[in-house]
């Protein structure tokens, strides 16, 4: 075991930007989302909160459907306890609300084209996701639920069609909460593992809610001393199905943790995609790939597992990327309020230290309840910012002085590894699920946020800045179509970034699928290096920034 500090002793194409020096003025939003035509209405349980699977809220995915170049938005609802105990009663009836899928018109607009689409889900809808799992071309919806996961496949004519029985998922009453596709075993078929959160028949729902106590103030029950749901592992079987692997792949959830958020990516640089999952009031997992068909739990060794105090915490979001640039990646989580999020840097392949309080982030997170998090270059200035989708789940939390219900969406500004809030002036709400995308194609990351209740907020970009950017779209003919598991590493100017293609991630959603990168004053590239799940190695030269190139594995 390593030493670990101890924190709290030290407490397609787009707009061409036309880059003249390194200059970024304040990362700088604006709510759109009521002239875009992102009308969805959140709905998850009633206003008091009462019961748990009323507090954790739902996630929404960034996704191309209708391969136009826009990015369109897949919002997954709630719904309320009368209609969860119908569901487990088995008297459910017909889908009210549960999905939303918005077309990109391009322009700043938005379509509701949900009915069109073909979509539906009469569960209580939790996560969102999307993947080209059966490698044709077409993008493909998954959707957890409590209640039955339901898998879209994309028929290529703007509709889909729910194909979850036939492919192999399960068809039991399950609390399911995030997912991550990624090709494990590196056949080319992207594979599939959804996180359980708690067994919902143990509620008693028709029974009167029971009053739990939180520092002295009456709130709902749970999780802890409720029975865990386990994760599931599916290995794609090439065919259009999946098979529940988790025993033979040794990814069993024995302790039945209340997981979360989870993500496939390579986090110990050894070429094979690695699953982390964040586990609320519990130990998180990392599960490395032996690459034989199995993995091994090595969160604690790897100094994942609990924050750097050697205390679990109740973890619910989870950011990747490459913070510091120097070529590996880092991991964030999101925690409880008074509580800290814990920056995880990578210090040498495989191992993590916990270094949230010389980064600037242990005091400045403790007040946040996050959900939803990720790194996104707001300024693309070359350095990686943080954001966080915040909020409370006790309404009458005010009272006690030390926190709040409402909270802000908060971005923390990245400065050479250390980070400083920014006033954003955006309403305050008690968000959960966050996609973060270039949505206009402007080379400026825009993000998505889904309050507990309500309408979402559309936050576009409008950060006045003349750095450069590059991006990428990267399509898998050996590997995964959607080259799930790539890494690029970019060269210019005498620097060097890196990030990977991945799934999952934030918390029960789904982030724009490209790469991009800040560039700073940089405004040529020399080279840009991707290494193909396949192991193909292509070098792409003086490729052109300030827009997003498609790329095509050789």
């Amino acid at each position: 075991m390593r030493r670990r500090t101890r924190l709290f002793a030290a407490l397609l194409l787009s707009c061409p930007v036309i880059s003249t020096g390194d200059v970024s003025g304040a990362v700088r939003f604006i709510d759109i989302a009521k002239e875009a035509g992102l009308s969805a209405k959140m709905v998850c349980g009633e206003p008091e909160k009462r019961w748990i699977p009323e507090a954790n809220g739902s996630g929404v995915a960034a996704l191309d459907y209708d391969n136009d170049g826009l990015l369109d938005i897949l919002i997954v609802n709630g719904s309320t306890v009368p209609r969860l105990i119908q569901i487990l009663e088995g008297t459910m009836p017909a889908a009210a609300s549960g999905l939303y899928l918005f077309r990109n018109l391009g322009k700043g607009q938005f379509q509701d084209v949900t009915a069109k689409a073909k979509l539906s889900n009469s569960y209580w809808g939790t996560g969102a996701n999307a993947t080209d799992f059966n490698n044709d071309g077409f993008v493909d919806i998954l959707v957890t639920n409590i209640g039955i996961d339901l898998l879209f496949r994309n028929n290529g004519d703007g509709t889909f069609t729910e194909i979850g029985n036939a492919a192999g998922l399960s068809r039991e009453i399950h609390w399911h909460t995030g997912s991550a596709f990624g090709d494990y075993d590196n056949d080319g078929n992207p594979d599939l593992y959804i996180a359980g959160y708690v067994d919902v028949r143990s509620l008693h729902l028709r029974a009167a809610p029971g009053v739990c106590d939180y520092r002295g103030m009456a709130g709902f029950c749970g999780p802890l001393n409720l029975k865990g749901e386990r994760d599931i592992l599916y290995r794609n079987n090439g065919d259009g199905t999946f098979s529940d692997v988790t025993v033979r792949a040794k990814v069993v959830d024995a302790d039945a943790r209340y997981g979360f958020a989870v993500v496939f990516d390579d986090l110990n640089q050894d070429g094979k995609p690695d699953i982390f999952v964040t586990n609320d009031s519990g130990a998180n997992y990392l599960y490395l790939n032996s690459g034989d068909g199995t993995f091994r739990e090595s969160a604690l060794v790897s100094g994942v597992a609990f924050n750097g105090d050697g205390r679990s915490q109740a973890n619910m979001g989870v950011a990747v990327g490459d913070y510091d640039n120097d070529g590996d990646l880092d991991l964030l989580t999101t925690t409880f309020s008074e509580d800290y999020f814990p920056l995880f840097q990578q210090t040498s392949p495989g191992y993590f230290e916990d270094v949230s309080a010389t980064a600037g982030l242990a005091a400045a997170t403790i007040p946040y309840l996050g959900w939803a998090a990720g790194f996104a270059d707001f300024d693309n200035d070359g350095e990686r910012d943080l954001w966080f989708a915040n909020g409370h789940v006790y309404p009458t939390v005010d009272k006690l002085g030390s926190t709040t219900y409402l909270q802000p969406f908060s971005v923390f500004k990245n400065r050479k590894g250390h980070f400083s809030e920014v006033p954003l002036g955006l309403p305050k709400n008690s968000y959960r699920g966050a996609s973060a995308g270039d949505f206009d194609n402007d080379g400026r990351v825009d993000i998505v946020v889904l309050p507990i209740g309500g309408t979402p907020m559309l936050l576009s970009n409008r950060t006045a800045t003349r750095n450069s950017w590059i991006g990428f779209s990267l399509i898998g003919t050996h590997s995964n179509r959607d080259a799930l598991g790539a890494r690029m590493q970019i060269e210019g100017c005498g620097r060097k970034w890196f990030d990977t293609v991945r799934n999952g991630g934030s918390y029960l959603s789904r982030n724009d699928p490209r790469l991009h990168f800040g560039l700073g004053s940089c405004g040529s590239v020399d080279r840009a290096t991707i290494v193909w799940p396949s192991g193909k190695r292509q070098v792409l030269k003086t490729p052109a920034t300030n827009r997003y190139t498609t790329v095509q594995e050789p």
